[in-house]
């Protein structure tokens, strides 16, 4: 997804169950997939993690290095890579985050994140997600999954569009079922449902909120 340089509004949770989950810090670095401009990169640091944020966006990468640089931080590293295939060796990091990623990406691409990601976890390493749920309840997204899902070719896919008719990007509700056969090659830990908003039009739906670990 591209953002136009912009500092996007996210309204998904920060990552505090995996703050609260990892108790050894001195032993713990943590992969944010898709960090955008380092919102939850900060929010980690702040609670004495080791963090290394990647996205494919360079606008964004170019953001969170000037917010890094305005904060006078030097332990934080953003990189520049494409989360199906992570610049990373094997089994090199504690633990890692998917906040909202997942949702904008095309159900190939959703099994090679979930790959890679795991690829890079060291064993028993913990994997936060967090993500958008299928919401039949909210008449506005009901009436989006039925129109939209010949242009996305996916029932739960919507247009995000402005506020011209352009679309910006698909996003992807998941069903229950669906978000944990994504994430089966892990051991679920705790999965538990919210309230999220959407950043854009600030539409209310379902949200996951997944604690794993890898096996």
């Amino acid at each position: 997804m591209k953002c136009c340089g912009e500092n996007k509004p996210f309204t998904i949770p920060l990552p505090t169950k995996l703050v609260d989950t990892i108790r050894d810090i001195s032993k713990k670095s943590i992969l944010e997939v898709g960090c955008a401009y380092g919102r939850a990169c900060f929010f980690l640091h702040e609670k004495g993690f080791r963090v290394v944020g990647v996205d494919v966006d360079k606008a964004q990468i170019r953001l969170a290095q000037q917010e890094k640089k305005s904060r006078g931080i030097k332990e934080i590293d953003f990189v520049l890579s494409d989360a199906q295939n992570l610049c990373f060796p094997d089994s090199c990091f504690g633990a890692a985050t998917l906040l909202g990623i997942l949702t904008l990406t095309s159900k190939p691409e959703r099994s090679r994140i979930i790959r890679e990601v795991d690829r890079v976890l060291k064993t028993r390493g913990h994997v936060l997600v967090e993500e958008f749920g299928r919401t039949w309840e909210n008449p506005v997204y009901a009436q989006r999954y039925r129109d939209d899902v010949k242009a996305t070719g996916e029932l739960g896919t919507v247009m995000v569009k402005d506020e011209a008719g352009r679309v910006l990007h698909f996003g992807h509700h998941f069903t229950r079922r669906e978000i944990l056969n994504l994430l089966k090659i892990f051991h679920i830990i705790d999965f538990e449902e919210d309230m999220f908003t959407s950043y854009y039009h600030k539409n209310w739906a379902r949200g996951y909120i997944i604690l794993a670990q890898k096996k």
